[in-house]
């Protein structure tokens, strides 16, 4: 089966229109990542990418499918809302304009006209357009009319740090910090949730916390025991 992202919309759809889970977390918790230079969300990302995959699907029409790659979007949920309409027309634009001044220098070049005539015409696309339709769909974005980029999950971090972990997971979810269109009813805000309590090696060995993980996981379990959340530490 040929690569899915060995065409300009395989590569778009494997990166701008793939499942989204939206992600919680305390100060402590950013704080313990940026000790390594990356936040959280930068810190996951690389394992949110699945390339060596052989799984059995359906599509809507009931269609056998095997899924060879799979990737999950992150987002902070202050992240999740549409952008401002005027700043991302002028963000268009300058895309636009950005792009079409290198793409106007290389072009000037004659090796560079030779390769680009010796191209399939399906690949003849102008450089700018890429740049822009990635811009495009970023902007269109979180919308309440769509559901490309609606969060199928929520991942709650808290820090062995934070006290009271349990109602600082409980803190994190509350409607006060969730973003609007989750509160508006534009969004499903009964997603599946996944706990995580971070711990950070500096702080100390992870045996004086043991017991905590297990307290916690115990009352995470206990207050959603209806519900298919999970908790990792």
């Amino acid at each position: 089966m040929a690569d899915p992202a060995s065409t300009p919309l395989g590569k778009m759809l494997l990166e701008e229109i793939t499942p989204v889970v939206m992600v919680l977390c305390t100060p402590y918790v950013e704080e313990s990542c940026l000790k390594n230079g990356l936040s959280l969300i930068q810190l996951l990302s690389p394992f949110c990418d699945f390339t060596n995959i052989d799984v059995p699907v359906r599509t809507a029409s009931d269609q056998p499918y095997r899924l060879r790659k799979f990737k999950l979007r992150l987002f902070y949920s202050s992240d999740i809302r549409q952008p401002n309409l005027e700043v991302a027309k002028e963000r268009l634009k300058k895309v636009i304009t950005h792009v079409g001044e290198k793409n106007f220098l290389e072009s000037s070049d004659p090796s560079q006209v030779n390769n680009l005539l010796s191209r399939p015409e399906s690949e003849m696309l102008p450089s700018w357009f890429q740049f822009f339709n990635k811009e495009l769909v970023r902007t269109l974005s979180f919308s309440d009319h769509e559901a490309f980029d609606h969060p199928v999950a929520c991942l709650l971090v808290v820090s062995s740090k934070d006290d009271e972990p349990v109602n600082r997971f409980v803190d994190l979810f509350n409607t006060n910090k969730l973003p609007s269109l989750l509160n508006d009813g534009a969004m499903d805000p009964k997603i599946m949730k996944h706990y995580l309590l971070l711990h950070d090696n500096q702080d100390g060995p992870f045996n004086k916390y043991a017991r905590l993980s297990y307290l916690v996981m115990f009352e995470i379990i206990k207050c959603n025991k209806h519900d298919n959340d999970a908790f990792e530490y």
